[in-house]
């Protein structure tokens, strides 16, 4: 080998050794987050994998591990793992675990990261109502929503006698009862307050009219359901009983049974999350269908359900952890999320990528996401979960007969109150 060759190679070498050198520095740099969710396990077509690949190639000092549970498994892990003093940076939430989760302090402030400057997003754009203060603080982001919405089979509304949906109580209480009266099985509206687990009849259909009446469940952090707004829902409801608008079978029907009626078109309305117009457009294509706000005695509001994100308190890299979380919340990512999820976006901005293109059942989705008012009271209510129960059984005695709405909402109320003891 010349001499010339002999340097060549040393300089080759030399470069070698550099290169790994700097790539061995850059691996011992990078900071591994860790987030766990359920969100992949109800799209397996890999979306969350290569969104978290995105992220590193733009955060090159960033390393995504995804942690991909059950939902109904998630929960129980983010407060096992915090007992014992381990657990994942991102968490996937659930607005009704907040109140659990603040108790034991599990979950970090958002209040100085919603603050910064560099954010992909501006906080008055995120859906509100999962950003709302408790104690002080906002606990979560809204990843994306699901409002609550009023489906509505429009033949049945026709043979009635009308031609637009329901918009207020009034409306819905006519065309409701008179939907029934048609006969051959069908119903004007149904309500789910099965006793089955999860028993949460009241949460799908009572909270959505009480928010459009004004009306609320808690006083900050504390149960408050026997109030006048609460009666005056309650009334509602036993009203459209005793004239028979309800569909049959209301202390053993679930959600799941009420959505299956519409579908096959029995029901004249569902009130229900707005994602369940992709199994109703999608099992029945004949059906006359179209979806409307809840209708409203004089508020123009809805309940919001949706995947929400928080920052492990525990977590040691909670700037880097934040910067996943801007990531997600930027307008097209944001976007790409709401689509893969079948759902509306978390950041109102991304609301018009969302549009382009949809469909009728979609565009009126968007329209109440924009217009109305979302409430989510279950974030800071206390054992909301049990609550649930609570309400169901005291609701159904009062459908069949057995206490005044009244009664019902003193039951629930004191009933909430020893649970939480």
């Amino acid at each position: 080998m010349s001499e010339e060759d002999n340097v060549k190679l040393t300089c080759t070498l030399k470069a070698a050794v550099a290169a790994a050198t700097l790539l061995a520095g850059t691996a011992s740099a990078q900071t591994e987050i860790e987030w766990l969710q359920w969100f992949a396990a109800e799209n397996t077509t890999g979306f969350y994998e290569a969104l978290a690949e995105e992220f590193e190639a733009t955060h090159p000092d960033i390393k995504v591990k995804l942690v991909t549970q059950p939902f109904g498994k998630v929960r129980e892990s983010i407060v096992t793992d915090s007992a014992i003093g381990v657990g994942s940076d991102v968490l996937g939430l659930n607005m009704p675990w907040t109140a659990e989760f603040m108790k034991i302090g599990l979950l970090e402030p958002l209040d100085d990261y919603l603050a910064r400057d560099t954010n992909s997003f501006a906080t008055e754009d995120l859906v509100q109502a999962p950003i709302g203060k408790i104690e002080g603080h906002t606990w979560m982001v809204p990843l994306n929503a699901f409002p609550f919405v009023m489906h509505v089979n429009m033949q049945l509304v026709e043979q009635a006698g009308f031609d637009a949906p329901p918009s207020t109580w009034d409306e819905l209480r006519e065309q409701a009862i008179a939907i029934a009266a048609l006969g051959e099985g069908t119903s004007g509206i149904g309500l789910p307050f099965s006793s089955q687990p999860p028993a949460n009849g009241p949460i799908l259909t009572f909270l959505p009219l009480l928010y459009t009446n004004g009306g609320r469940i808690m006083d900050g952090t504390t149960p408050n359901f026997d109030n006048p707004k609460v009666v005056e829902t309650l009334h509602f409801l036993n009203d459209l009983n005793k004239a028979g608008a309800i569909a049959p079978g209301i202390s053993s029907r679930t959600g799941g049974v009420d959505l299956e009626e519409f579908i096959a078109g029995r029901t004249g309305f569902l009130i229900s999350p707005g994602v369940h117009a992709q199994a109703i457009e999608g099992r029945n294509a004949d059906l006359d269908y179209v979806a409307a706000a809840v209708p409203n005695n004089g508020i123009e509001a809805y309940r919001v359900h949706g995947w929400e994100l928080g920052l492990s308190s525990a977590s040691r890299n909670k700037d880097e952890a934040w910067e996943f979380i801007n990531f997600l919340l930027s307008k097209d990512v944001n976007a790409r999320v709401a689509a893969a999820s079948n759902a509306l976006p978390g950041n109102l901005e991304a609301l018009e990528i969302v549009g382009e293109g949809a469909g009728d059942v979609m565009q009126a989705q968007i329209g109440i996401l924009a217009e109305h008012e979302p409430v989510e009271e279950l974030r800071q209510a206390p054992n909301a979960v049990g609550s649930w129960s609570l309400m169901t059984e005291e609701m159904q005695s009062m459908l069949n007969g057995d206490q005044t709405p009244e009664e019902t909402a003193a039951n629930v109320q004191a009933r909430w109150l020893d649970l939480i003891k």
